[in-house]
């Protein structure tokens, strides 16, 4: 066995990979990342153009003879165009082959890459994929956009052409951008704290992140949105809807919005703060519990994490929550030192299997000093992703947590960088294998399933239902997993010391209040965990 020291895997977590990269094939649904995204990729524009990223680049995998060779390459060509398209208000008509002008909203926004393509596959089974001409509408893609900002869309077309040529997690990005840029504890100072998802035409508040600009002025999840700073926002894609919060001189921004049919205006001023991927809490009442809000394994975080424990030694804790919703991953040493806070120090966190047979396994062990060991719960839904599905589906297994919401994304793979050949300015994070828990079950597309299922008024994704070209896991496909949810759902029944005092609308973080204040329940997990499990 190795600990994470002698393990060089770099490994981001997908949407952070995705987006970073200026991935096209996510679906535009959900937008997990608002203001401060859509800011560092305007920086990321940059970056790419330093790079010296052009049409040499773009057309050697793009042209008409290759687009035509075969299906799979028919199909990644048409994604380049399709995902690029949504970048310049345009859309690929499966009927013409031509792209069109979108003036407003259209239901092509909210397709996912999955979605956006089956026309495309009945138009190769009908034998009229000839239609297209491939190298006259990268064309007109990039006559629509500045000089300065080409780049950046040929990155989007290159990286939509490997979602489906490779996989959705193969990808190129500038290099140093993630170091510099990506993988920051705090968030920009631009941020003002909202993400957004559209539910048909309706666009809500997905989620408000605590201590925010937003949250200070009384936004709140599920608010539906009508106008920001008078701009009706129903006819806009999402991308479009946070590039009107990015404006960094703009201090004030005035959201008309229906709460339970109720319309509001909230104001919200923008203090220029960093906030941290780190949120701590204390959930007070007849017993103390820790809620620890983590929105991505950044640098830095399980120092933050063990610091605020620390911290809240003298106020009695008597269970802890950790809330991984929406956490798309980020760097696994990170996870595999919050998770020795739990376990204790060199236990089996994960493992590695190449698809190359050639190179050797590894097995990943926690390298955090055990800090906590009172009662835990994990709270994760669809958009839990990468390092945050490891790190529940281990404590799980360890029998440490009840891991309580919805099926997690199912991103089980893993990516190792190397200098791009087309381009040694250019990075290409390349899917080597795949992540394995310490039973060796694999979360590639099945996900984790939690131990009590909740679901949450949102839309989800998951990687088997977003992507064309998912890869398999076939060879791990049996998980060993038991649901309990009947054992806790009858124990919470008899259970007559549950907090009857806590209230929210927030029905995935009540029903872990329940569970850590039922002591049978509690009891009955302080028993379950082995710290020799999986040695």
């Amino acid at each position: 066995m190795k600990s994470w020291g002698a393990f060089l895997v770099t490994a981001m977590g997908f949407l952070v990979g995705m987006i970073l990269a200026g991935v096209g094939g996510l679906s535009a649904k959900t937008s997990l990342f608002s203001s401060t995204e859509i800011t560092q990729q305007k920086k990321l524009e940059t970056y790419w153009a330093e790079a010296g990223l052009g049409e040499k680049e773009l057309f050697e995998l793009i042209s008409n003879s290759n687009c035509q060779s075969s299906e799979k390459y028919f199909l990644s060509c048409i994604n380049s165009v399709v995902q690029t398209a949504d970048d310049v208000q345009m859309m690929l008509s499966e009927e013409t082959g031509l792209l069109e002008n979108i003036s407003q909203f259209n239901p092509v926004y909210e397709k996912t890459e999955r979605e956006k393509l089956q026309a495309f596959v009945l138009m190769y089974a009908h034998q009229k994929n000839h239609q297209i001409n491939f190298e006259n509408l990268w064309a007109e893609l990039l006559s629509q956009e500045r000089s300065e900002k080409k780049s950046a869309l040929i990155a989007n077309g290159i990286n939509s052409f490997l979602s489906v040529y490779k996989d959705p997690h193969t990808y190129i990005l500038p290099n140093n951008y993630y170091e510099e840029v990506g993988s920051q504890l705090e968030r920009s100072n631009l941020f003002v704290g909202v993400s957004f998802e559209r539910i048909k035409k309706d666009i809500l508040v997905r989620k408000v992140f605590k201590n925010s600009d937003a949250d200070v002025a009384g936004l709140q999840s599920q608010d539906l949105i009508e106008e920001i700073d008078g701009i009706p926002v129903a006819d806009l894609n999402l991308q479009k809807i946070s590039q009107l919060l990015k404006i960094p001189e703009q201090k004030t921004f005035v959201f008309k919005i229906k709460r339970q049919a109720v319309a509001k205006k909230i104001t919200i001023k923008r203090r220029y703060q960093g906030l941290n991927h780190v949120q701590f809490d204390i959930l007070s009442g007849a017993r103390n519990y820790a809620l620890i809000t983590l929105t991505k394994f950044n640098r830095g975080v399980c120092a933050e994490v063990s610091k605020q424990i620390k911290s809240a030694s003298d106020k009695n804790i008597t269970g802890l929550i950790l809330d991984l919703r929406d956490n798309p991953g980020g760097q696994l040493d990170e996870a595999a030192c919050l998770a020795g806070l739990f376990i204790g120090i060199n236990k089996k966190i994960y493992s590695v299997e190449y698809f190359d047979p050639v190179k050797a396994n590894e097995v990943v062990l926690t390298t955090g000093s055990l800090l906590y060991t009172g009662p835990m719960t994990i709270l994760v839904n669809s958009s839990s992703a990468s390092a945050s599905e490891l790190f529940a589906g281990a404590l799980q297994e360890y029998k440490r947590a009840v891991v309580i919401g919805e099926k997690t994304f199912g991103k089980g793979t893993f990516q190792e960088s190397e200098i791009w050949s087309k381009n040694n300015h250019i990075t290409l994070f390349r899917t080597q294998g795949f992540y394995l828990l310490p039973s060796n079950f694999s979360t590639q597309r099945t996900g984790v399933n939690p131990d009590v299922e909740v679901s949450e008024p949102h839309v989800q994704l998951r990687e088997e239902s977003t992507y064309i070209n998912p890869i398999s896991n076939q060879k791990y496909d049996k998980s060993t997993h038991q649901k309990h949810s009947i054992f806790y759902e009858e124990n919470l029944k008899k259970c007559a010391l549950a907090r009857k005092e806590f209230t929210t609308d927030d029905l995935i973080l009540k029903k872990a209040v329940d569970i850590l204040s039922c002591r049978t329940i509690t009891s009955t997990l302080a028993n379950q965990f082995n710290r020799e499990d999986f040695n």
